[in-house]
């Protein structure tokens, strides 16, 4: 992931187009054939050194148990926890070629379209899979495809069914809530009000504020992850205030972005105190996590409807 300055482009890039708890890491599936195509014609190949170029696709490719045959992961891949031990080959923005040549893999899973790192495979007769991730549906797609390509269809059809069943049935509980209106900040520099980052509508961030029961204020604004002003802020009044800040937060930085929206004293969400900074890892990437992040925001968009739990 990239600094948080650079979040727009880490997101689309690493994340969007760019890391369940252990109850969605399934059992190692049955290795098989893959199809590839070469040329105009197709032949059955079992890939057995694989990169993953994204942590979404780490997370995806070793929580479908074929972990044995990754042998390189981008950097930020930190679930499941045996991806901790995996050789990192930089980020999907700044790949380390030598380490990825190194590791001699026979096949690199990209998500989204990175046509740099497409040609490098190319060039170096390295199979390529890309998947794009940028709402629900897509990580669901993304897991279905990757484990029939990689001959765990079976494994990835009861994982895609377990998240989009849990995801239904948490849209089901707060369907009888009210909706609050919700301003879903993806970090702002302490001390600085102006150029705040939200989500728009498209993106798996903002289909998880509205599956939780929030109604994302800035879902008509322009791009999938649009900066706004202080004064669009203040016009529309949120409810609550979710800040990501993905890179963790001290005690300081906290008690100087509090201060921050203690000058928007108007918001109803700084006048009832609803203020909320998350830095779990998790909650910027669209991969077999994505139903824990929407519990994590029906818990603070709709307080008590779940049973007590630490996401």
């Amino acid at each position: 992931m990239s600094r948080i300055r650079n979040l727009p482009l880490a997101i689309t890039m690493l994340f969007v187009g760019l890391g369940l708890a252990a109850v969605f890491f399934l059992s190692r599936g049955d290795p098989g054939a893959v199809t590839c195509s070469s040329g105009n014609t197709e032949e059955a190949r079992y890939y057995e050194r694989i990169i993953c170029a994204a942590p979404s696709i780490t997370e995806i490719v070793l929580s479908l148990g074929l972990g044995a045959r990754v042998v390189g992961v981008s950097d930020f891949s930190v679930f499941p926890s045996e991806a901790l031990e995996i050789p990192r080959i930089g980020g999907l923005i700044n790949p380390n070629r030598e380490k990825i040549l190194a590791l001699e893999p026979d096949l690199i899973i990209l998500q989204g379209k990175h046509e740099t790192l497409a040609r490098f495979c190319r060039e170096q007769g390295i199979a390529e899979l890309s998947v794009d991730i940028d709402r629900i549906s897509d990580i669901l797609a993304a897991i279905r495809k990757i484990g029939s390509e990689l001959g765990a269809r079976t494994v990835a059809d009861r994982l895609a069914a377990e998240i989009e069943g849990e995801l239904t049935e948490l849209s089901r509980k707060v369907r009888e809530r009210p909706p609050r209106k919700v301003f879903l900040g993806l970090g702002h520099t302490p001390g600085d009000l102006t150029g705040f980052m939200t989500t728009g509508s498209g993106t798996f961030l903002h289909e998880l504020v509205e599956s939780a029961g929030g109604i994302n204020i800035f879902a008509d604004a322009k791009g999938s992850y649009p900066r706004i002003s202080k004064e669009a802020l203040v016009q529309r009044r949120p409810d609550l205030i979710i800040e990501i800040l993905a890179e963790g937060i001290s005690p300081d930085n906290r008690r100087l972005l509090r201060k921050d929206w203690e000058r928007l004293a108007s918001l109803p969400a700084v006048k009832a105190g609803r203020i909320y900074f998350l830095s779990d890892d998790y909650l910027l990437i669209p991969g077999v996590r994505v139903a824990q992040t929407a519990r994590r925001l029906v818990r603070i968009i709709h307080p008590n409807l779940l049973e007590s739990r630490h996401d």
